[in-house]
């Protein structure tokens, strides 16, 4: 199965990308909207070609393949979704170091002018199928699908004083809505 296929065959179909910046330059990988996500009335965003680079986990020191997911509820709109990918794709390229589960990037202030979220916490795709969280092409090393999940200033706090193992204990026992851009903050 090709990646493209395999993406579609999670997500829904691919109905538009953009290749191109804010100021119409071209950009080393496309973001697409797919006609799905992981429940009804979800649509999922996503990096492409960003794979097709590989790097080195400062951690375990295997080679990284990944892609960017977002998911949004369909009647927020595209927003600056897509701009969002590429800033954060481009900084991932630019440092030549993946995106790892517990990371945060920012708070830079809000994402979102309706909304008080303001970073982007890295995590594996929970909300989705586990079949949808590692693609095993036939040649060459594993492409990891990476979930950026908007969180608030205080909860990109709560992580880098208390660690990602502890925030994701907060988000199992609260089960907040992950895909409301509106949704208060779980920690005061």
């Amino acid at each position: 199965m090709k990646y493209t296929e395999y993406l579609e065959h999670h997500l829904g179909n691919i109905e538009y990308g953009w290749s191109k910046d804010s100021e119409g330059n071209n950009t080393p990988f496309q973001v697409v909207k797919y006609s799905g996500g992981p429940f009804s009335g979800t649509v999922t965003y996503s990096t492409l070609g960003l794979s097709n680079v590989g790097f080195i986990s400062p951690i375990s020191k295997k080679l990284i393949r990944q892609e960017l997911i977002f998911v949004s509820y369909s009647n927020f709109g595209d927003k600056n979704i897509p701009g969002l990918l590429q800033q954060v794709g481009a900084r991932m390229l630019n440092k030549q170091h993946p995106y790892l589960r517990g990371d945060v990037i920012g708070p830079y202030g809000k994402l979102f002018d309706v909304t008080e979220l303001e970073a982007l916490y890295v995590t594996k795709p929970v909300y989705f199928s586990d079949s949808f969280h590692t693609f095993n092409p036939t040649e060459g090393s594993p492409i990891v699908q990476t979930w950026l999940v908007p969180i608030t200033a205080n909860e990109a706090n709560f992580i880098a004083n208390n660690g990602w193992d502890k925030f994701e204990d907060k988000l199992v026992d609260i089960n907040p809505d992950l895909v409301d851009f509106n949704r208060s903050s779980i920690i005061p």
